[in-house]
């Protein structure tokens, strides 16, 4: 629920990017506890919402036409009917790229779109204000961290491939599976509210509390493959959980959005 909240400060209150009007049928891929697709429904009353996760899903309300399904992404789709918008977030370095996407083509309605959201976990400081702290040694250390290890779900995060910079893959991947009007958006999300404006200091605060919640499990795994203990990955959290809330330290990291439209004839 926090990253959703994260996501919607950081994008405006909008639920997508894409030009989507008025979509009959929308399907979320991903979709956690709902969040996503029950506010969907109350933007688009009139539309059919399906989201689907690998976990149960558990949304704090039922409403007909939006329902849930235990399904992994990643292996064949039995759907009766297409979709005119597929929401894709946060489902990590999935390793089966390409099925999904020709999955998601085959289940477009003509005309249709489809949207992923992704963070890029690589801490960046304009003013380098960050280098040299405990926070910039445990983003240097999570980015030497073993191929594959699992992340938490926090950060909105399944798995950690090859590279953190596996969003910036879609662009291309989506342009050889036939997709038109290709479009890569990049937003930056301050880690605290060390910026004026309402807007950004309302950002910076949530994503301080989403950092403090998933540093801990964040780290533990991705650390055990460079051979740290448990104890020793908590006493350097200790001085980065200090360095996260502390508006003199200027960091941020990149949702990458990338969103295209099938063609309107097939």
């Amino acid at each position: 629920e926090l990253q959703h909240k994260v996501l919607r400060e950081l994008l405006d209150g909008r639920l997508h990017l894409s030009p989507v009007i008025r979509p009959a049928r929308a399907l979320d891929v991903g979709t956690g506890p709902g969040s996503w697709a029950l506010v969907c429904l109350s933007r688009h009353p009139e539309c059919d919402v399906v989201g689907i996760d690998i976990d149960p899903v558990r949304p704090p309300s039922a409403v007909p036409n939006c329902r849930f399904l235990v399904m992994d992404a990643t292996e064949d789709w039995a759907f009766e009917e297409k979709f005119d918008f597929i929401h894709v977030r946060m489902v990590g370095d999935l390793p089966g790229k390409n099925k999904l996407i020709q999955s998601i083509f085959e289940n477009l309605n003509p005309g249709g779109w489809v949207e992923f959201t992704e963070w890029i976990v690589l801490l960046q400081s304009p003013d380098h204000s960050f280098d040299g702290s405990a926070f910039h040694k445990w983003n240097c250390l999570l980015l030497k961290g073993k191929s594959g290890a699992s992340l938490t779900r926090a950060l909105g995060l399944r798995k950690l491939g090859s590279s953190v910079f596996y969003p910036t893959e879609y662009k291309a991947l989506l342009q050889k599976a036939g997709f038109d009007h290709v479009t890569e958006r990049k937003h930056a999300a301050m880690t605290n509210p060390c910026y004026p404006g309402k807007s950004m200091q309302r950002l910076g605060a949530l994503m301080t509390s989403n950092w403090m919640g998933v540093i801990e499990p964040l780290s533990v795994p991705v650390f055990a493959s460079l051979g740290w203990s448990p104890e020793k990955t908590k006493s350097l959290l200790v001085d980065v959980r200090k360095e996260i809330s502390d508006p003199r330290f200027h960091s941020f990291m990149t949702l990458m959005t990338v969103y295209c439209q099938k063609p309107t004839e097939e």
